[in-house]
């Protein structure tokens, strides 16, 4: 038998003996061991689209740890751009704030809501907060003023406030609002007022045309990424050990470069997005 209790956790346990460095990462069902790239690129329509950084981690690295990296490398580098465009994993309350009190636009979806209470008449979103008074108003208008910050189990600041179990015992509405909690008060956790207001401002920009204009732009990356994989081998690491594998991938991004800057100069089209034939039957869809 094995005691998980002596288990290192992943992040610092080896999972190769070739390559003490590289660890085990997993995305969308699929599992490696190995490392991650970081990509970053220029999306102006009258210009290349260039590489403008790298970064190479181990692959127990979540995405979301690297966005304030990314951002602080960029300004180091005098490349910070005006708006940032970014996929759902390196976007948080947390991020968010950080970004706008930096005078930064970082434009990418949160998020979903993972609670028990996460969407309908009784969502989080639902519930009024007066950080001045420090309390919270209910949709059918009880107030809570249990108000206590703390840190998540994640190590992140929050608010806990919870309900009175007076007022939400003989309330009509205790199943559909709390169910697994019935005879006790609800309890709403917020994140701290600036990350909360940054949340809660960038699920409604969502909403707005303007925004999705914006953000269809970021899907040229993926196409960056392919091209990187299928022509320029970027998912093989030829070396061991992350600071060799970083440089490969460095190299790969600087090949890339000058692989478009190339076709710009000479004047090739850009490839427009394939259509696969069972898409083509169906040209309305």
């Amino acid at each position: 038998m094995r005691d998980a209790k002596n288990v290192p956790p992943g992040r610092i346990r080896p999972f190769s003996p070739y390559d003490p460095d590289a660890r085990a990462g997993s995305k969308r069902g699929s599992g490696w061991t190995g490392y991650v790239v970081q990509l970053t690129e220029t999306c102006e329509p009258d210009a290349p689209n260039l590489i403008t950084h790298v970064a190479t981690t181990d692959a127990s690295v979540s995405d979301m740890k690297m966005t304030g990296v990314i951002r602080s490398d960029l300004r180091a580098r005098g490349r910070l751009p005006a708006v940032h465009l970014v996929d759902a994993n390196y976007v948080d309350a947390q991020c968010l704030a950080d970004a706008e009190r930096d005078g930064f636009r970082l434009v990418g979806p949160i998020q979903k809501n993972k609670a028990v209470q996460s969407s309908g008449r009784f969502a989080t979103e639902a519930f009024a907060v007066d950080w001045e008074a420090r309390r919270v108003t209910c949709p059918n208008g009880q107030v809570a003023g249990n108000w206590r910050s703390r840190l998540s189990s994640h190590g992140v600041p929050v608010v806990q406030v919870r309900f009175p179990v007076s007022v939400c015992r003989p309330c009509p509405d205790a199943q559909a609002c709390a169910p697994s909690k019935a005879g006790r008060g609800r309890g709403i956790m917020l994140r701290e007022k600036e990350a909360h207001d940054a949340i809660q401002k960038n699920r409604t920009d969502q909403r707005d045309p303007e925004w999705q204009s914006v953000y269809q732009h970021r899907q040229g990356i993926e196409g960056t990424i392919s091209q990187g994989v299928r022509a320029f081998g970027l998912r093989r690491s030829r070396y061991r050990g992350q600071p060799k594998t970083s440089l490969q991938h460095l190299f790969t991004a600087t090949a890339m470069n000058l692989t478009r800057l190339d076709a710009w100069i000479i004047g090739t089209p850009r490839a427009g997005t394939r259509i696969s034939r069972f898409e083509r039957l169906c040209p309305a869809a």
